[in-house]
């Protein structure tokens, strides 16, 4: 999946289980551009994300093998360097009061208030004040500091959002088959 996005406006992002050298690399040697870091509750999760994504002077990620140079050249250390995005996943009550000190890290491009596990580790539900602070604590901190403000698709609406996610795979292979099923043709009839 990652290799078709060669030659097109698809850029490949890839959630990684944690923010460690052996997680990110692996993400990263096969040409993942973006690398989502989920329940980063700390500075020193969200600094070890961006330490294990980009290369050095600005990381300490090694120069690896895979087939990201098949992706993006012979520069790929440059091109990583100059177009890795790191987004960092706030899912938790401690890491929304930390939401101020992870949004300064340098080298993060989005902050992601993750909806669902929001409430799963606060036991809010949307819509509750407690649970709407905890994301406008998260909003407030991102865009203060310049930073992208993810969360899901369906936030699309909401004030200050700008990157999301998408349904998984088998939606969007469900809408794309529906898309295509609409289109065809009449079958022949006889």
């Amino acid at each position: 999946m990652i290799f078709a996005c060669r030659g097109s406006a698809g850029m490949p992002f890839i959630r990684v289980p944690d923010a460690t050298e052996s997680d990110i690399q692996k993400a990263t040697d096969i040409g993942a551009i973006g690398v989502i870091v989920p329940t980063v509750d700390t500075v020193e999760k969200a600094e070890a994300a961006v330490k294990w994504t980009k290369y050095p002077p600005f990381g300490r990620r090694s120069q690896g093998g895979g087939q990201y140079r098949e992706l993006w050249g012979n520069d790929y250390r440059q091109t990583a360097n100059d177009n890795m995005m790191v987004v960092i996943m706030i899912e938790t009550p401690e890491g929304v009061a930390n939401a101020e000190k992870i949004a300064a890290v340098p080298g993060i491009d989005v902050i992601f208030a993750a909806s669902t596990d929001l409430g799963n580790f606060s036991g809010h539900k949307q819509g509750e004040p407690a649970y709407e602070a905890l994301v406008t604590r998260i909003k407030d901190a991102t865009l203060a500091r310049g930073l992208k403000l993810g969360g899901p698709l369906a936030w699309k609406d909401r004030p200050g959002f700008s990157f999301f996610q998408a349904p998984g795979e088998t939606v969007l292979i469900n809408a794309g088959a529906q898309v295509i099923l609409k289109n065809a043709p009449a079958p022949a009839t006889r």
